[in-house]
């Protein structure tokens, strides 16, 4: 049976962790990497559910995409981070790829262009070069044919499985160029207007910059944080599989969305 050091260390050859943002907090943060693996559970998010869940399911590493921790803990009591006490407790280590994921070629964002069906895809933000392959945040790639943005609309609904989908933009307006990039990344939508691209999905819109696309004629979808990361579930379950045959690897199912929507 591997070691969690064995799964740590082939996560970080081929998503390094050295790509990740000097802020972000990423590798293995929770655990004894000298402990063999029984069964390793991914997920997007780590919270209580989570944590009892891969314990009910005797999975001892969990295997994150948003990292466990974030902010620096100054205490461990009975009143506060009642995750990390749990997962301690329990002896679940926690191994986490953030940014490094999102950035990596074949990563998230690759997998993200992929499940809307954009082929051939540039780098939307470059950052730094890995394995000779350049790394960044974001893809764009041209539509095989032209198509409404009420029709791309539809497709990327059925695609990433939204309940409902934000956008701004005239529907009947004609999409060639298609950015996307996972998670919240409204901030790098400047990056999209010398690129001549026509539409940029991605989350975490505020007001003032979906006021900003309205007003140049551009058009934007708020596909959502979670619904456009929670497919770090099928990159790490493909990949580790692919790799280590012999250990049951698991989805989380108690990994939800925390935003919900009232439709009466």
């Amino acid at each position: 049976m591997a070691k969690i050091f064995e799964i740590c260390d082939y996560l970080n050859s081929i998503c390094p962790e050295n790509l990740a943002e000097e802020w972000d907090n990423v590798g293995f943060l929770i655990g004894d990497k000298k402990s063999e693996v029984t069964k390793i559970m991914v997920c997007l998010d780590v919270d209580l559910s989570v944590a009892k869940e891969a314990c009910e399911n005797k999975a001892n590493l969990i295997i994150s995409h948003h990292p466990v921790i974030f902010n620096p803990v100054k205490r461990l009591t009975e009143d506060n981070e009642k995750l990390l006490r749990y997962l301690i407790k329990n002896d679940i280590s926690v191994y986490s790829a953030h940014t490094n994921l999102d950035v990596v070629s074949d990563g998230l964002n690759d997998l993200l262009a992929k499940k809307i069906g954009l082929e051939k895809c540039e780098i939307l933000v470059p950052t730094k070069e890995f394995n000779g392959k350049m790394c960044g945040y974001g893809r764009f790639s041209k539509l095989e044919k032209p198509q409404k943005l009420k029709d791309v609309l539809k497709n990327i609904k059925q695609s990433l499985g939204n309940e409902n989908l934000k956008f701004s933009g005239n529907e009947e307006k004609i999409i060639e160029y298609v950015a996307v990039n996972s998670g919240g990344g409204s901030s790098m939508m400047e990056f999209c207007f010398d690129k001549k691209i026509d539409l940029y999905i991605t989350g975490d819109f505020k007001y003032n910059l979906i006021r900003d696309a309205y007003e140049n004629d551009f058009a934007i979808v708020d596909a959502g944080h979670y619904e456009t990361e929670i497919i770090a579930m099928d990159w790490f379950h493909e990949k580790l599989t692919e790799k280590f045959s012999d250990i049951e690897i698991i989805k989380s199912c108690e990994n939800k969305n925390p935003v919900n929507f009232l439709y009466n």
